[in-house]
C-alpha cells in the first residue's frame, strides 16, 4: 500500500516542479519564444528540419493508443493459448489500461487549457508578425499552448518507461526528438513544448501512484512473475 509519506513527496515534487516550469514558461513566452520560432523558421527549407517533419507524426495519439489496444488483445490471446493465470492477466490488462487513461485524461486536459488560453500558433507570427491570446474564441486547431503532440508522446512514453522499465533508454530519447520537432516544424513554440512535457508527466506519475495503490507494479515483467 502506498503510504501517506510518498503521497506526499509526489504531492511537494510535483508542486515544486509545476512552478518552476510556470517560471520558465512565462519568461519563454516574454522573452524568448518568439526569437526561437523565427530562427527554427529560417532554416524551414533544410534536410535536418525536413527530417523533424518526418518524425513529428509520430505523436500521434491514434498510434499509441492502438499499441495499448494491442496489448490488451495480447494478453488475452495468450491467456487462451498459453493458460496464464487470471491474476497475471488482469495485471497486464491493468498496465496498459493504466497507459490508456493516462494519455486520455492528459490529453483533455491540454485541449481544456488550449481553449481556455487561446494563444495564437506560431504560424500567425510568420504570417504578419502577430503573437496574441484569444481566450474561448481561437478554433482549438489554431491555438497553440499547451501542445498536444507533446503531451501524447511523453504521456505515451512514460507510461512505456514504467511497463518495459529495460526500453527506458530508448523510449525517452524517442520522447525528447519527436516533441522538439512541434517547436522546430514551427508547429507550436518552445514553451508550448515545455509546459507540455510537465503536464504529461504529472499525469502519468499521478496516475501510476493510483494504478500502483494496492502495491501491484504496473511493469509488466517483474523478478516474481518471471519465475
Amino acid at each position: 500500500m502506498i503510504s501517506f509519506t510518498r503521497n506526499s513527496r509526489l504531492a511537494r515534487c510535483l508542486w515544486a516542479w509545476g512552478l518552476g516550469t510556470a517560471v520558465v514558461v512565462i519568461a519563454l513566452m516574454v522573452w524568448a519564444d518568439k526569437s526561437i520560432a523565427l530562427t527554427f523558421h529560417a532554416y524551414r527549407n533544410t534536410e535536418w528540419a525536413n527530417f523533424f517533419a518526418a518524425i513529428t507524426d509520430g505523436a500521434n495519439g491514434v498510434i499509441w493508443y492502438s499499441i495499448s489496444i494491442l496489448g490488451i488483445g495480447i494478453a488475452y490471446l495468450r491467456q487462451h493459448i498459453s493458460s496464464i493465470s487470471n491474476s497475471q492477466l488482469i495485471k497486464e490488462v491493468r498496465a496498459w489500461l493504466f497507459m490508456i487513461v493516462t494519455m486520455a485524461t492528459s490529453g483533455i486536459f491540454i485541449n481544456i487549457v488550449k481553449f481556455s488560453v487561446g494563444r495564437e500558433r506560431p504560424k500567425f507570427l510568420f504570417l504578419d508578425g502577430t503573437a496574441n491570446f484569444h481566450p474561448f474564441t481561437l478554433r482549438l486547431a489554431d491555438c497553440a499552448f499547451p501542445s498536444g503532440h507533446t503531451q501524447s508522446i511523453w504521456a505515451a512514453m512514460l507510461c512505456l518507461s514504467f511497463l518495459l522499465p529495460k526500453g527506458r533508454a530508448l523510449f525517452i530519447p524517442i520522447a525528447v526528438l519527436i516533441s522538439a520537432s512541434r517547436f522546430i516544424i514551427g508547429a507550436h513554440y518552445f514553451s508550448d513544448v515545455i509546459a507540455s512535457i510537465f503536464i504529461a508527466a504529472a499525469f502519468t506519475l499521478l496516475w501510476r501512484q493510483w494504478f500502483e495503490r494496492t502495491g501491484v507494479t504496473v511493469a509488466l515483467k517483474t523478478p516474481a512473475a518471471q519465475n
